[in-house]
């Protein structure tokens, strides 16, 4: 699955693309309040992670520009919500833009890929966890129809402060329920 815009493709994430999107998650974990995880993740761990979403069939976006370099740009990628299978049809949503990349319109086209490849693959619920204080990012997710269903008060510490947690959910419409087969 390919998408081109704006001089940006979004595909599925390759092995060799992994070094990139380190980059960009150990970037906010280093410095952004709204990531609450204050370890930078290795590369071996991004491995594992890869292969416990294909082994799960969710997919792994990334952003590249349409250039000889096709620098990665963003990441996105559905994860399971739960591990109880009750949860099989809800995946949570993650998202991340560069910093330098910011206000092109990524983050737009990486959640429209991730919502089409969420209700081919049967998913009928999507949640995102997003800090409280992190405008942008509610602020794209309610342009794609999420709405708040839970605040959770000081649950994260970052940087020597409890953050707010929000959960948001959009409930989909699947062209199909694999799922159900299971």
């Amino acid at each position: 699955m390919t998408r081109e815009r704006a001089g940006i493709i979004i595909r599925d994430t390759t092995d060799p693309d992994l070094a990139a999107m380190l980059a960009i998650l150990n970037a906010e974990i280093a410095d952004s309040p709204y990531i609450y995880a204050e370890t930078p993740v290795t590369l071996d761990q991004r491995r594992a992670w890869l292969a416990a979403l294909r082994s799960a069939n969710l997919p792994a976006l990334v952003a590249a520009e349409i250039d000889e370099a096709g620098e990665v740009v963003g990441w996105a990628a559905l994860s399971p919500y739960r591990s109880s299978s009750g949860y099989r049809f809800t995946a949570e949503l993650s998202v991340y833009v560069a910093r330098t990349a910011h206000r092109r319109g990524i983050g737009t086209q990486l959640i429209a890929a991730l919502e089409d490849r969420a209700r081919s693959g049967g998913i009928h619920a999507l949640v995102g966890s997003v800090d409280a204080e992190n405008a942008a990012s509610l602020t794209l997710l309610e342009r794609f129809g999420f709405v708040e269903a839970a605040r959770l008060p000081e649950v994260g510490r970052k940087f020597g402060l409890w953050r707010t947690q929000l959960l948001v959910v959009k409930i989909l419409r699947p062209e199909r329920f694999p799922a159900l087969d299971r």
